[in-house]
């Protein structure tokens, strides 16, 4: 019995991180990311700067990879609105699961579990995503306070 409890509080665990950092994104206590098209076109901006440089890219082929990567970003543009409508779903119904097993809990468990959650949201709030962090490729970062 005791095994079956501690691999269900795990399990509860693990997919409750996902709902907590969608939480996280509502903390007032950091500063909001900035716009997903601002980090892009300054991240890809970067690169295609610098592959120009590497490649020696003529004037007019500048222009005309400038063409194609605007003509991409506005292809993409209604795939990510409905991507971001997609995970908006999905923390809606993840928020909704987490409450219907809160809503399961005693007082004693729900006091535990806001202890969870807390530490959580600091771990996850000194954390930045692993793909920030490797090489040149790091986004720029709000200041942090």
């Amino acid at each position: 019995m005791k095994k079956y409890l501690l691999t269900t509080i795990c399990a509860v665990t693990l997919a409750m991180s996902s709902n907590l950092w969608a939480q996280e994104k509502n903390d007032e206590t950091m500063p909001p990311p900035p716009p997903a098209e601002q980090v892009m076109k300054h991240h890809n901006g970067d690169m295609q700067k610098k592959l120009a440089e590497k490649l020696k890219l003529t004037d007019e082929q500048k222009a005309k990879a400038d063409k194609i990567h605007e003509e991409g970003r506005a292809k993409m543009k209604p795939l990510m609105e409905e991507a971001k409508a997609v995970r908006e779903k999905m923390d809606k119904v993840r928020q909704e699961n987490m409450a219907e097993f809160e809503s399961i809990l005693t007082d004693e468990q729900k006091s535990e579990m806001e202890k969870i959650k807390q530490d959580w949201r600091k771990k996850i709030h000194h954390q930045k995503p692993h793909h920030m962090m490797k090489g040149n490729h790091e986004m720029p970062t709000p200041q942090e306070d």
